[in-house]
């Protein structure tokens, strides 16, 4: 029998209204913490401008013609002299901030890096595990009252191994990312289940739990990519409230619904007849 998205959304109210506040709480920092993105990008213009100084030699000549003589020559002679001098001040007056400049460059691009390197191991050793943790609340409050410490599952069961698994699935979908957006869109769906496996598994190989997601997912992609494009008039309502809806039910909503799925498709009469998928 194959699911529909009318009986997750049905469960995942039932189970909202048997836990509210405490479901409201682990969504609203699963979205501030797991579902929000920080991106650090930027452009930054320069301008150098000099301003060049325009010597003009003037030659005396005498009223009357009659002075010229060794005198202008010397004259002469000393302003030229004065105008290569300041063509030189010129020059290095525009070497100077140029130079300058590129340090500046340099230097910006280094902490931009150090700074998305940092935040990304932030979120590999903090961010993983915490969504796992998120996963098991929700897979839980869907039979009874959860408990808020589950948050905290994926820190203090087989920590090192969610963290591998949750890395490698992170990275696999970027690298198929990489060949354009459909290739990772598809691999994103097709690990989906990865943090909700750990959740009840954190101790499996992530190679058997990335090929046990793809095993679930197998055959309903397309109808979890529905199911999430079900939920936009629900974001785009929390837009408008400033986040209001999006916290105290979309997001709730969501997660719980996402939960349900992954408790139909763990179901042993959900299986379908394994079929080899593309793996990195």
């Amino acid at each position: 029998m194959m699911w529909t998205r009318k009986e997750l959304k049905t469960q995942a109210k039932e189970a909202l209204q048997r836990n509210y506040w405490k479901i409201v709480l682990v969504s609203f920092l699963s979205l501030l913490f797991c579902d929000s993105f920080i991106g650090a990008g930027g452009h930054r213009t320069a301008a150098t401008g000099f301003s060049s100084e325009t010597v003009t030699v003037s030659t005396n000549t005498a009223s009357d013609g009659a002075e010229t003589n060794a005198n202008s020559l010397l004259v002469v002679k000393e302003e030229t002299y004065i105008s290569s001098d300041h063509t030189e001040n010129a020059e290095n007056s525009i070497i100077v901030p140029e130079k300058a400049r590129m340090v500046g460059i340099t230097i910006f691009v280094m902490i931009a890096v150090f700074l998305l390197l940092f935040l990304y191991i932030l979120n590999v050793l903090l961010i993983f595990p915490l969504r796992v943790g998120v996963c098991r609340f929700m897979i839980k409050s869907m039979d009874d009252n959860a408990k808020v410490k589950e948050i905290t599952y994926g820190f203090d069961h087989s920590y090192k191994n969610v963290v591998k698994t949750m890395f490698h699935c992170d990275i696999r979908i970027f690298l198929w990312a990489l060949l354009f957006v459909i290739p990772g869109f598809y691999k994103q769906y097709q690990y989906r289940m990865v943090p909700y496996i750990l959740a009840g598994h954190p101790d499996m190989d992530y190679r058997e739990v990335l090929k046990k997601s793809a095993s679930l997912m197998n055959g309903h992609k397309w109808k979890a990519f529905l199911l999430d494009l079900s939920f936009l008039p629900w974001h785009l309502l929390g837009l408008i409230t400033c986040g209001t809806v999006e916290i105290f039910y979309t997001s709730p909503y969501y997660h719980l619904s996402i939960a349900a799925l992954y408790r139909r498709l763990s179901d042993p009469e959900m299986q379908l007849p394994e079929q080899s998928e593309a793996q990195i």
